[in-house]
């Protein structure tokens, strides 16, 4: 058995004092090909006996720490890296078999040894070079990198079974999401029916388990027939998002039929009544998922791992609000303020940022990093988009404060974590577009709501840091143009003055405005910040909604049929 390492202070210590290779090995519980150099190439006697005697081993979880995954991954999971004692990389693999495996340990570990001097010098060299890296070049955006990516985006669309690209097919949420922006805005009929193919084409075949509910993680085949078969929230987070206003957009029943089928699946499969906060994943199975009801019901169902993830819970508490309201429903809203509570109660550290999971009755680990803190940040501006309550508006101001504080890179952009640790290539600074441009859209949305010019001053910064880079990520660029599409077409908004829940009805007429980019605040009568903006309440502190296109606001209405015609007024 390997002796497996955590990432850790010690185990660098370790490797830099007996002057030994690290094997770093990086995986996830619901990796079938990790499980299976586990049982095959990690059960190898002469395996075993190399590491033990040449090797400093470290195991990572991808889940648990993707910001080591981000600096190492070599392609997929299982990742099989060999690193310098210092945590550079020398070589590595995905899955490799027993006798390639032992021939590399062999040759890799006596090249080190006979080579040492060399090699340290070379990555010495690498290793500079990669932290001079200059600040990337700014540019101002416009509505060509919008058509940039929507090239990119046709150009990969296949028009035969949907979603992009051949085989493997991943669901790419952020992508259609995208779309969806694109027809709620424009009534652009192919943006349309590319999102109206790809959901239906994953929803009737094989992507989704028809017997239990819930989506399998990718197809392993172009026509959606064969599945990879893990269950992740990460992907049901942004699959109920976009099936959510997919449907109020399309109208078409199956897309419905699949919303409410895997709702059932994360409500009752993945989400934990007690702590109200919902599991990582469950185990691919694929002598389980092959059977039907009654069989299952026979077997013991694939593991479920209970790690709560901080930033996989506040995505699926966006994706809830957004099923709540497309399937008139407030039980799946009320899940979503449960596990927002939960994240605020039980993962935020002294410095208001979330770790990035709990196991069941243990304290929360790692904390810091950047995709956690954007996707709470999303939720906590739709749950106070959905229920109008102030606290959530106000953790979401006091969130964008520490993050701006926290991330900045001093370019413009926000890296990954903050600076908390050194180990390996973690000082090197890495800025995910995706990260970034979740943060400058919800900046832009915070702006709108507190009227802060401020927000807006700093989601444009980030904008223009990626303005030049953006185009080299292809369609995976769309979560910036998501962004850069509010920047540029954004700008409406609902200021509504009243109570939460006397104001209910107005915050419903707002969602269904035509403009998708429409942001709603909500401030009670007595509201110091709506007071500042001339913000107030009808008789009897009856919720009056005032249309307002950036810090300039309309007429206001009383009730949600007049809120249309108000709003077009003022456009």
């Amino acid at each position: 058995m390997i002796a497996w390492r955590e990432w850790s202070d010690a185990a660098f210590v370790e490797a830099e004092t007996a002057d030994k290779p690290i094997l770093l090995s990086i995986g996830a519980v619901w990796c079938h090909w990790c499980h299976v150099m586990d049982q095959t190439s990690y059960s190898d006697p002469e395996v075993i006996r190399t590491i033990a005697e040449r090797y400093v081993p470290i195991r990572v979880d991808t889940d648990r720490r993707p910001d080591v995954n981000a600096r190492y991954n070599l392609g997929g999971w299982p990742t099989t890296a060999i690193l310098s004692p210092q945590g550079e990389p020398l070589t590595g693999a995905t899955y490799i078999p027993p006798p390639q495996f032992r021939d590399l340990l062999g040759e890799v570990a006596d090249a080190y040894r006979d080579r040492k001097g060399e090699i340290s010098a070379a990555l010495t060299e690498r290793s500079a070079r990669l932290h001079e890296r200059p600040a990337p070049e700014t540019a101002q955006f416009d509505v060509q990198t919008i058509a940039t990516v929507r090239e990119s985006i046709e150009a990969l669309y296949d028009d035969e079974y949907g979603g992009f690209g051949s085989e493997p097919k991943f669901p790419m949420t952020d992508v259609l999401e995208f779309l969806v922006l694109l027809y709620a805005r424009e009534r652009d009929a192919h943006a349309g029916a590319m999102l109206a193919k790809t959901l239906l084409g994953m929803a009737r075949g094989g992507m989704y388990d028809h017997v239990e509910g819930g989506f399998f993680r990718y197809s392993t085949t172009r026509e959606w027939t064969i599945p990879h078969f893990e269950k992740m929230a990460e992907d049901h987070a942004g699959l109920l998002r976009v099936y959510a206003r997919a449907w109020r957009l399309l109208n078409i029943v199956d897309l419905r039929e699949t919303l409410v089928s895997a709702l059932g699946y994360v409500r009752t499969v993945l989400r934990d009544p007690e702590s109200g906060l919902f599991a990582g994943s469950q185990d691919a199975d694929e002598v389980y998922y092959a059977l039907p009801l009654e069989q299952r019901r026979k077997r013991v169902a694939p593991f479920v791992d209970r790690t709560a993830y901080s930033g996989w819970n506040a995505g699926l508490a966006s994706g809830l609000l957004a099923t709540a309201r497309a399937l008139d429903d407030d039980a799946p809203a009320r899940d979503a303020v449960q596990a927002l509570d939960a994240l605020d109660a039980r993962l935020r550290d002294v410095d208001g940022l979330l770790y990035h999971y709990r196991l069941a009755r243990s304290e929360p680990q790692v904390t810091g990093l950047l995709a956690d803190q954007a996707a709470f940040l999303r939720a906590l501006l739709d749950a106070h988009e959905y229920t109008g309550e102030a606290r959530f508006r106000e953790r979401a101001v006091a969130l964008a404060e520490r993050i701006v504080e926290r991330f900045a890179a001093g370019d413009g952009t926000l890296v990954d974590h903050a600076h908390r640790e050194k180990l390996g290539r973690l000082d090197i600074p890495d800025r995910p577009l995706g990260e970034n441009a979740s943060v400058a859209d919800s900046l832009l949305r915070l702006s709108a709501m507190t009227a802060r010019d401020a927000y807006a001053e700093r989601a444009n910064a980030i904008l223009r840091a990626f303005a030049v880079s953006y185009a080299a990520a292809g369609l995976f660029a769309a979560p910036y143009t998501s962004a850069v599409a509010r920047a540029l077409w954004g700008g409406a908004g609902v200021a509504i003055a009243g109570t939460a829940r006397e104001s209910e009805g107005l915050r419903e007429a707002a969602a269904r405005l035509p403009d998708p980019f429409v942001v709603c605040a909500t401030f009670a009568p007595d509201d110091a910040a709506a007071r500042a903006r001339g913000l107030c309440a009808g008789e009897n502190g009856a919720p009056l909604a005032y249309p307002c296109r950036g810090l300039a606001c309309g007429t206001p209405v009383r009730d949600a049929a007049a809120l249309r015609a108000a709003f077009d007024e003022l456009a």
